[in-house]
């Protein structure tokens, strides 16, 4: 197997015209004094040995930052210098040079140990008992990444291993250790021939007769390393490649469908967003409608109390100057007869007392107009507190949705900036911890947002629950005024849910004699009261929009309310009111009194139940005083 690269090749290719002129001799490297000069480099003058001018030759051919063709002459040199006899002598251990890596191939089937080592023996005494540091320092120019010394029965010997790593270059590095021996003429080959040691060190790259081998070195190459071959590294290196490979398509598989279902979920809480404003939208002009109506119903009756009160002042005025005139007139009669003058005083004595009766009705006018002036200031300064809250609510819930969506925006951000390939650089992660801690931010905001709307929430409710009251309390008082409320009346009080026997009268005078007629719509009305409150008779059904419950309505399909409507549009009529106007009283399924407009058919304000109940107050007070 050819491990040279495409340059090394081109490499080659350059050095093979100056390796012949080397042959032929039409390149001199000697000197007339014997001496050894670089053909290529001769303008810097300098003379070398021959072992000196191979190291030369072989470190220029090795350098990657030179020129290809300057590269392939110190090839061609090098080659050429190793085919002539070494003149040094090998008495002592000099710094390894770093040869030509580029040996015969080796076939795919032979086995080397794995990681790539090299066996050293015979070391000199200089290195013997020494750190194994040394060694690795002597044969840096090989890039050693450990040295192990051999203990034999735990004492050391002259030999060593020498381990490269486990990658390519690591291969190539074990065979220039190798080659640097084998050209020294200290090859493994050599040292089987010499039987017995001799003063040089000699070194080769382990193989597999060497890792099955007895003795120490053989034991230390089993115990840090394996048999293997070429095949057996490369398909080693291509399962660890498609393992690594299948890994990371299955984690971008699960990124992607993590990224589609944040998509998905953005897309569904936008359209949640979209709906949420839509319905905001709809509150504020609904809010707006009521509040407009209110201010008009507000002046309208503001205009009415103001008219009624002139008018009661202008005759009582009238009335006081008509009695005036009277006691004018029984002064004038009294002058006339004394005779009558005792009638006359019992008269005088009926006028003051009625003009007594007048002035103490008209302070209580005064004290009436009063109270309905501060019942409709404090109503006026309700609807502002109301109308105050309804904005500061509006305004919050406006805040709320936008801190929703900056937190909803933040976090896809910082999800999808998570989720982006590749290693992350500073300015990535600085981005990321700028991005959590706006993030954090917005949640505090959000949550101090929450406590403050529970808070609005809490005080809206107790107001509600006031109301309410107030609202009970005002519908005792009129049932103590007024007795027994009709429809006659404008404000009354109605049973909301309550049917009555003539929705059922027509029908059962079809079906019943006259006489039987009413007492059979009794019945059926009793009936149906009791379907009515039966918790178990559900005739609703839900309106739903993209998930949403939006309302309950009546489901037009429900079995008993199909029979009742074959027989009579007017009875179903009935049920189905009564049914809304109990679902509309927060569900409850017992009829319940209710303030009501019967002029208009609508639930009274609170603002027309208590002028009406002042009404009723001065009539039965104005009654009170003509009994007495």
């Amino acid at each position: 197997m050819d491990y040279t690269s495409d340059g090394d090749s081109e490499v080659e290719a350059y050095g093979a015209s100056t390796f012949e002129l080397l042959v032929s001799g039409n390149l001199k490297v000697m000197s007339e004094e014997g001496m050894y000069r670089c053909p290529f480099c001769s303008h810097e003058g300098k003379e070398y040995s021959l072992d000196d001018l191979l190291q030369h030759a072989l470190g220029v051919g090795a350098a990657c930052d030179l020129q290809a063709k300057e590269k392939a002459d110190h090839r061609a040199l090098a080659k050429y210098l190793k085919s002539k006899p070494a003149e040094s002598s090998f008495g002592s251990l000099s710094q390894p040079m770093l040869t030509d890596p580029q040996v015969p191939q080796h076939t795919r089937d032979e086995q080397f140990v794995w990681p790539w080592m090299g066996i050293l023996v015979n070391m000199p005494n200089e290195f013997f008992g020494k750190s194994a540091n040394r060694l690795k320092e002597h044969f840096s120019s090989f890039h050693p990444v450990k040295v192990h010394p051999v203990y034999n029965r735990g004492s050391p010997t002259r030999d060593a291993v020498v381990e490269f790593g486990k990658d390519w270059s690591g291969f190539r590095n074990a065979r220039a250790f190798e080659s640097h021996f084998t050209m020294k003429g200290y090859s493994k080959k050599c040292w089987k021939e010499m039987k017995c040691g001799g003063t040089e060190p000699v070194g080769w790259m382990a193989r597999a007769d060497d890792y099955n081998s007895l003795g120490a070195i053989g034991e230390l190459l089993r115990k840090n390393g394996d048999l293997k071959t070429f095949s057996d590294i490369e398909n080693d290196g291509t399962n660890k490649t498609d393992k690594l490979m299948a890994n990371l398509a299955c984690q971008v598989k699960e990124k992607e469908m993590h990224l589609e279902k944040l998509e998905s979920e953005c897309n569904n809480r936008s359209a949640l967003l979209d709906t949420l404003m839509q319905k905001r939208e709809q509150l504020e002009q609904s809010y707006t409608r009521e509040i407009l109506k209110m201010r008009q119903l507000s002046q309208q009756n503001k205009q009415r109390v103001v008219d009624e009160n002139r008018k009661l002042r202008s005759d009582l005025q009238g009335m006081m100057d008509e009695l005036c005139t009277r006691n004018k007139h029984i002064e004038e009669l009294s002058a006339q007869s004394e005779c009558n003058s005792r009638e006359l005083e019992l008269e005088k004595q009926k006028n003051a007392l009625k003009a007594n009766h007048l002035r103490l009705a008209a302070v209580e006018q005064q004290k009436a107009d009063e109270n309905v002036n501060k019942i409709m200031e404090r109503q006026k300064r309700e609807k502002k507190a109301v109308l105050g809250q309804l904005l500061r609510l509006r305004t919050q819930l406006e805040k709320k949705l936008n801190l929703e969506l900056d937190i909803k925006h933040l976090m896809g951000k910082l999800q999808v900036m998570e989720l982006k390939p590749g290693d992350e650089d500073s300015e990535s992660s600085k981005r990321i911890d700028e991005l959590k801690e706006e993030l954090s931010e917005k949640i505090t905001e959000m949550n101090d947002m929450e406590s403050f709307n529970q808070s609005l929430i809490t005080k809206e409710s107790k107001n509600s629950d006031e109301l309410r009251e107030a609202r009970e309390v005002l519908i005792d008082a009129l049932q103590g005024l007024s007795g027994t409320t009709s429809s006659q009346t404008q404000i009354g009080i109605k049973r909301m849910g309550e049917l009555g026997s003539k929705a059922f009268l027509n029908m059962c005078k079809r079906k019943f004699a006259a006489e039987d007629a009413e007492a059979e719509s009794a019945i059926l009305c009793s009936k149906w009261q009791n379907e009515i409150k039966n918790p178990e008779w559900n005739p609703f059904k839900v309106i739903m929009v993209n998930g949403n419950v939006l309302d309950e309505v009546i489901r037009e399909d429900d079995k008993k309310l199909q029979e009742l409507k074959e027989h009579s549009e007017e009875a179903y009529a009935a049920v189905t009111k009564a049914l809304t106007e109990l679902k509309e009283g927060n569900g409850r399924r017992e009829p319940f009194p209710e303030l009501w407009n019967y002029k208009e058919g609508r639930k009274a304000q609170m603002m027309e139940a208590v002028r009406h109940a002042l009404e009723l107050w001065k009539a039965s007070k104005a009654k009170g005083k003509k009994r007495r």
